[in-house]
């Protein structure tokens, strides 16, 4: 693969475009969504620029701590020049929000995207080193991913719930994900490296379970066979990520973070179903 597809991340951006597509899905419903596809096509190509830019961009401000975090990627193993790097992540940047501007008669869409960019910015320039604020920034960019898809469609509302449990889920996973990564983030004051680890682990278990409860909540907006099967998956989904923080809390962060990760997307079949049914 080539270094300016790989530095992408191009499997975590192909993710980005299905949960864009499964929240205006679930903003519609299955009988208006023959009418919105134009609208989440384009939502959905300007969310994989943006996305692939901001990636891209945060190998370009880690690419020193990637040497001992992460020397597997582009930048640490100088398969591409720093500069090469800058420039194809502002390209990426700037047409996403050109298609995103596409959607005129919607101006939403085009101010959440505005509204990503200057927020992935703050955190790559000051809030990424300032620890618990950062981890909360990168927590409402995943959610707001999902409230672009509902805005796409007109019915952001519609959303909310999903926006919020990816927000929290996500601000779980990236302090386990800050714990695993202590040892090579020497330029950062991480809440391990304030805290502790231990007591990071704590608070990400805390954070996840209001995303559990804010779950269980969301099932209010369902009714007949959706609503069970949204429980019966959003239960397998909530089981799935705390056991992610029992094995980050047994010593393994790598494996929790992962485990919230794939409990993240069970939890989004699980919002699926309950609109499909």
């Amino acid at each position: 693969m080539h270094p300016l597809l790989r530095i992408t991340r191009p499997g975590n951006v192909l993710l980005s475009a299905l949960a864009l597509v499964a929240a205006g899905f679930v903003a519609v419903g299955p009988g208006a969504l023959p009418q919105a596809a134009p609208q989440l096509a384009l939502a959905a190509a300007a969310a994989m620029l943006c996305v692939s830019g901001g990636n891209t961009l945060n190998d370009w401000f880690d690419r020193e701590t990637d040497r001992a975090n992460h020397p597997q990627r582009v930048l640490p193993r100088g398969e591409l020049s720093p500069q090469a790097a800058l420039n194809w992540a502002r390209l990426l940047l700037l047409t996403g929000l050109l298609v995103a501007g596409l959607l005129l008669d919607n101006p939403l869409p085009l101010a959440i995207a505005a509204v990503a960019i200057a927020l992935l910015l703050a955190y790559e320039l000051r809030l990424k080193a300032t620890g618990l604020p950062g981890n909360a920034i990168v927590g409402l960019l995943a959610g707001g991913l999902f409230l672009y898809g509902g805005a796409a469609t007109g019915t952001p509302g519609a959303t909310l719930w999903l926006a919020g449990l990816a927000a929290l889920a996500t601000l779980s996973r990236e302090l386990l994900k800050d714990v695993q990564d202590l040892a090579g983030d020497s330029d950062r004051r991480t809440l391990p490296a304030r805290i502790g680890p231990a007591a990071t682990l704590q608070l990400a278990t805390v954070v996840l379970l209001l995303a559990v409860a804010l779950s269980l909540t969301a099932y209010a907006q369902f009714d007949g066979r959706g609503a069970t099967a949204y429980l019966a998956l959003v239960i397998l989904a909530d089981g799935w990520m705390l056991n992610g923080c029992r094995l980050a809390l047994a010593g393994d962060p790598r494996a929790g973070q992962q485990a919230l990760k794939q409990g993240m997307g069970i939890a989004m079949l699980a919002f699926i179903a309950g609109a499909a049914l």
